[in-house]
């Protein structure tokens, strides 16, 4: 937006605002979107014993970032080991339903990278944006073998 508008420029100015201000939005927080994922996962990322797994001290959050990445873009299905534990059912992709952006979903994933214990490095857009592109063609859920292959 241009702001050849002489008063609403100077109300801008007056505030030490830009029009770039007025365009500007927040960046989604990895809390508010991870309230999406707590019916299952749980808001201490313990997830429930036996049916969805824990988020909270798992290698599979704090490993290769491709992993965690590849799942919230194509889901999981089948029998997958967490923290010593079996688990076999399925996660639909994150945002099934609901339009996610790449900066969302990196939000979200550095909320459970650095939550609960986790210790992991962020997940930034680019990231996002490289996973996307490698697993592109791909159009059903991974399997642990095949993220396990994901480095």
């Amino acid at each position: 937006m241009s702001v050849a508008h002489p008063p609403l420029r100077a109300v801008l100015l007056l505030f030490g605002l830009s029009a770039a201000c007025l365009h500007a939005q927040a960046a989604p927080t990895g809390a508010a979107v991870f309230a999406r994922c707590t019916p299952c996962h749980q808001t201490t990322g313990v997830g429930i014993p036996g049916a969805f797994p824990p988020l909270a001290g798992s290698s599979w959050v704090t490993g290769p970032v491709d992993r965690p990445i590849a799942i919230l873009l194509h889901g999981l299905q089948g029998p997958l080991t967490v923290s010593g534990a079996s688990y076999n059912g399925m996660m639909l992709p994150y945002g099934t339903g609901v339009a996610m952006t790449d900066a969302e979903l990196a939000a979200v994933l550095t909320y459970i990278r650095t939550n609960w214990g986790n210790r992991a490095s962020p997940v930034t857009v680019a990231d996002i944006a490289r996973v996307r592109a490698k697993t592109k063609g791909r159009t059903k859920p991974f399997s642990e073998a095949e993220l396990l292959a994901l480095r």
